[in-house]
């Protein structure tokens, strides 16, 4: 999995049976969300180099990766869409409110996410962050701290 890019603009009714179209949308496992602009991932200057492939979150769930995902893009569209001067509460709370801060720099039409099936998401989430880390020397922009399990520490030797 994770060819598929789902767009994040989009009515929630219609993401949902998007995603719940994916064989593995019922699996626990990770996501990624992805800046595009002019229907190609966007470079995004990093610490030590760019990030070719547009990365801007890594996160991961122990249910099913539908309904994460889900309220993933409602929080992300609802911060979009508020005109009440604050974050909406909805969904994906904390990633709701980080999109809320730059959602007039980042346009909510240029975001897609992928999913990764995984047996063990709090790994495969610790993993590709820290791989991101060492190619980087820093988080994806909108994760706000490292995964739950201690890294392969000689990733960085």
């Amino acid at each position: 999995m994770g060819s598929i890019y789902l767009k994040v603009n989009q009515a929630s009714d219609k993401f949902k049976k998007d995603l719940s179209s994916l064989s593995d949308s019922s699996s626990k496992g990770i996501y990624k969300m992805y800046y595009f602009e002019n229907g190609h991932a966007r470079s995004i200057k990093r610490l030590f180099s760019e990030d070719p492939r547009g990365i801007l979150y890594i996160g991961m769930t122990e249910g099913p990766l539908l309904e994460r995902v889900s309220n993933l893009q409602k929080a992300l569209v609802d911060n979009w869409q508020t005109k009440e001067g604050k974050p909406a509460s909805s969904g994906h709370t904390q990633m709701g409110k980080k999109y809320y801060r730059i959602r007039k720099k980042i346009d909510v039409d240029n975001l897609y996410i992928q999913i990764y099936p995984k047996e063990n998401p709090k790994q495969a989430e610790t993993d590709c962050i820290e791989n991101y880390v060492k190619r980087f020397a820093e988080l994806p922009p909108l994760n706000g701290q490292y995964g739950s399990h201690n890294p392969d520490w000689s990733i960085f030797d």
